[in-house]
């Protein structure tokens, strides 16, 4: 039987340009098929000469019994740069939503690569997931566990890919932030408002303020989907960064209309003609949430009150049906929503509505 032979293994000191110091180990074997097999690597850890070597000799000794390949795969393993296309293209694979790559892809490019992005996969542990709380603590926390969440996703990816890794656990913060929200009074100046300007604006804040309706969701809605006889909008559809999908959590709905709302969208229709898209840009064009953003900005201006933006229409109009006697129930399938947990972040209580609701309880 042939034998192996190795040489000894050598420490070489190298000196970084930030004046760090850091130690290499080197060894050559001569493997029983004759291939000589040589490893240079750095010694992680290592803060001596003596502790560089013992780890050199260590895998020296691993080499001796298992072979070269012992160690490999767990060193090739792709950092977290090398693996970014492969969770992107496992996404559209998915078919995950447009707006879902696109967010992929914003953090990518503003966090998870700048942070992690030269470390290997499996380096990506439940410290990291700390380190990266730390790093972004100027973030709202519902950013920052969104951020979490979507490095935890990577890893599942990876390891659906075959990838030896451990899936880190995240410490996600709480997120217990009120979210801006337009009172019942503050929408009936708006409405009166939009109402000075063309009777697309007026349609605008009554579809998110009387309907629930998200921005992407006002933006995909067509006259077909207005069923007038009924007196309802159908919710079939969602336009985000000009693609159009199903509604957000995948489901479409029915949303009943007031009768304000009705009466609005049959003076718009006669106007509009009743093809195509319900709202558009001047030019005919699909409106965006930019658009609606401007749109909403010049409402509000006039009317003197806060730009908060499209989705504190919404919150008005899930705070309006919760305190006005709607079950939680019901308010969460009218906005469109598969968790409870999600519609009580919508419901909201002003001074007024907490005496409303004792004088009506305990009357006298």
């Amino acid at each position: 039987m042939q034998t192996i032979e190795a040489t000894e293994v050598n420490v070489y000191k190298r000196q970084a340009a930030n004046g760090r110091q850091s130690f290499q180990y080197d060894f050559k074997v001569t493997m029983p098929d004759g291939q000589i097999h040589r490893e240079r690597r750095k010694a992680r850890g290592a803060t001596s000469e003596t502790a560089a070597r013992q780890i050199g000799v260590r895998r020296l000794h691993d080499v001796l019994r298992k072979g070269p390949s012992s160690r490999r795969a767990a060193e090739r393993l792709p950092t977290v740069e090398e693996f970014a296309a492969t969770w992107l293209e496992h996404g559209r694979a998915k078919r995950h939503k447009p707006s879902t790559m696109h967010n992929k892809a914003v953090l990518l490019r503003c966090h998870l690569l700048p942070l992690l992005g030269k470390l290997r996969l499996n380096e990506v542990t439940d410290k990291t997931l700390a380190m990266v709380t730390k790093k972004r603590e100027d973030l709202e926390p519902g950013s920052v566990n969104n951020l979490l969440k979507y490095i935890v996703a990577m890893m599942r990816c990876a390891k659906e890919h075959g990838h030896k890794v451990e899936i880190p656990k995240a410490s996600y913060l709480e997120d217990d932030v009120e979210s801006v929200w337009y009172t019942p009074e503050q929408l009936e100046e708006l409405v009166k408002s939009a109402g000075t300007f063309c009777p697309a604006d007026l349609v605008l804040i009554l579809l998110a303020g009387e309907a629930g309706l998200r921005s992407g969701e006002i933006g995909a809605l067509r006259w077909t989907d207005v069923d007038f006889a009924k007196r309802e909008v159908n919710i079939r559809r969602n336009l985000v960064r000009g693609h159009e999908g199903t509604p957000k959590g995948g489901e479409a709905r029915a949303v009943p209309m007031s009768g304000r709302l009705c009466r609005v969208l049959v003076e718009h229709h006669a106007t509009e003609g009743g093809m195509g898209r319900v709202l558009r840009r001047e030019d005919g064009s699909d409106m965006t949430t930019d658009s609606q953003r401007t749109i909403l900005r010049r409402v509000a201006l006039y009317a003197g009150l806060p730009a908060y933006g499209m989705h504190a229409l919404r919150h008005c109009f899930g705070s309006r049906m919760m305190n006005g006697g709607a079950g939680a129930k019901v308010v969460m399938r009218l906005l469109g929503h598969t968790r409870l947990a999600t519609t009580e972040r919508y419901i909201h209580a002003a001074d007024e509505h907490c005496r409303n609701a004792v004088d009506r309880l305990l009357p006298g």
